[in-house]
C-alpha cells in the first residue's frame, strides 16, 4: 500500500505490527511435499498451490504474492527472490526497452538479477 501499510485479510495495517503478528507471511518456506512454482500476469491463476509465488505486472511497480491456500496474500519483494526466474526477467527487459518500466522502479535485488541475467547471456 506504501507508507508503511499493508493491506491484509480486509484491514490495512502497520508493516511491523503485522510482522510481529503474522510472521509467516513475511518468510517463504518452501513444503517439501509441494512443488513451489512462480509467475506472473494481470489477473491471479484460477488455480494456486500454498506457497505459490504471483508477480502482478498490472501496477507499477510490480507487486509480489504468495497463495496461502486459500488466498493471495502481497508480501515484501525484499522477502523473496524466487519469482525472479529468466522468463519474468525478459520480461522486465522489454518493458524496460520499450520504456513501460523504469529501472528506478526496481528493487536491488531485481536489478541485481538483471545484470546478472544480461552478463551472462552476453557469454553465450
Amino acid at each position: 500500500m506504501g507508507g508503511g501499510y499493508i493491506e491484509f485479510d480486509k484491514g490495512l495495517y502497520k508493516t511491523e505490527a503485522l510482522k510481529e503478528l503474522r510472521p509467516d507471511l513475511f518468510s517463504i518456506k518452501a513444503d517439501s511435499t509441494n512443488q513451489i512454482t512462480s509467475n506472473f500476469g494481470i489477473s491471479f491463476p484460477k488455480i494456486g498451490k500454498k506457497g505459490d509465488i504471483f508477480v502482478r505486472v498490472d501496477t507499477l511497480p510490480n507487486r509480489v504474492f504468495k497463495f496461502d491456500g486459500q488466498r493471495w496474500i502481497e508480501i515484501n519483494k525484499d522477502s523473496t527472490t524466487s519469482y525472479l526466474d529468466n522468463s519474468y526477467l525478459e520480461y522486465i527487459i522489454k518493458k524496460v526497452n520499450t520504456g513501460e518500466i523504469d529501472l528506478d522502479t526496481l528493487t536491488e535485488a531485481e536489478r541485481q538479477a538483471l545484470e546478472a541475467y544480461l552478463k551472462g547471456n552476453q557469454n553465450s
